[in-house]
């Protein structure tokens, strides 16, 4: 049974359809982070039970090793704080909108219009974890309640957690566009790298779909498409817009299936 679908119109005209994340998928993920984010603060605390018990055993004044606890304590304090919200932070915001724990149960954190999770957003959807977590049922239940999944720091945010589809869209981009995988050479010209799941999804909609568009809409749409990509790659291909969109295509299904 699929979860809802998160629809997105984007400026070129094309429906994106996501699907969200849901609840399970979500508490898997959470479920793995916080086992990392304990591990790590449980290495930490024996570091600080080895340096405790240094200083107990050392030949320090009373009042310099008062200090000194006070000190560790202090670390200890920070660093648990600073890997709770950190570990998040950090990973969402260099694995465009994942964590080791979201990429296991293959969802992603994106913005609301379907982009790459900015760094704002990220810092503040993970400020509001506080509530989220400290009030769980009432996270718990602002997921479940909002039409597409968000707990309050989603809301916060402006941000929305979706599944990621890349082997489903390969599969059925095959089935439907009957396009021949990239020559190699093809695929190490072009940076495809710097291509988004999210920007690929909107490629392959387009690609699935022009057949149904009209015959005005058809050529603007692969023209700005076509544009998007050219600039963001850098590339100065003289193609027409709808051939060099293929060649995206067969280029980003080659680098994903090797």
């Amino acid at each position: 049974m699929h979860n809802p679908d998160y629809s997105i119109s984007t400026p070129e005209n094309v429906d994106l359809h996501l699907e969200l994340a849901g609840l399970g998928n979500r508490i898997l993920a959470g479920l793995i982070d916080q086992t990392i984010c304990v591990f790590v603060i449980v290495i930490m605390g024996l570091a600080a039970w080895g340096v405790f018990t240094l200083v107990s055993m050392s030949q320090m004044p009373g009042h310099v090793k008062g200090i000194a606890y006070g000190f560790i304590i202090m670390v200890m304090i920070f660093g648990t704080f600073i890997i709770h919200f950190g570990y998040h932070m950090f990973f969402e915001g260099t694995w465009q909108g994942q964590t080791p724990g979201k990429r296991v149960a293959q969802i992603r954190v994106i913005e609301q219009n379907g982009q790459p999770v900015t760094w704002p957003a990220v810092i503040i959807r993970n400020l509001v974890r506080v509530i989220d977590t400290g009030l769980i049922l009432i996270g718990v239940l602002s997921i479940m309640i909002d039409n597409n999944e968000r707990r309050f720091g989603d809301l916060a945010a402006g941000t929305v957690v979706v599944r990621e589809r890349n082997s489903e869209l390969l599969t059925t981009a095959k089935d439907d566009l009957e396009l021949d995988t990239a020559k190699p050479s093809d695929a190490d010209i072009l940076d495809i790298g710097r291509i988004t799941p999210q920007e690929y999804e909107i490629l392959v909609s387009f690609l699935k779909r022009r057949k149904t568009m009209g015959k005005k809409q058809r050529p603007v749409v692969a023209a700005k498409l076509m544009d998007h990509f050219k600039q963001k790659l850098s590339d100065d291909s003289t193609k027409n817009a709808e051939d060099y969109l293929e060649g995206l295509y067969r280029a980003y299904r080659t680098r994903a299936l090797t």
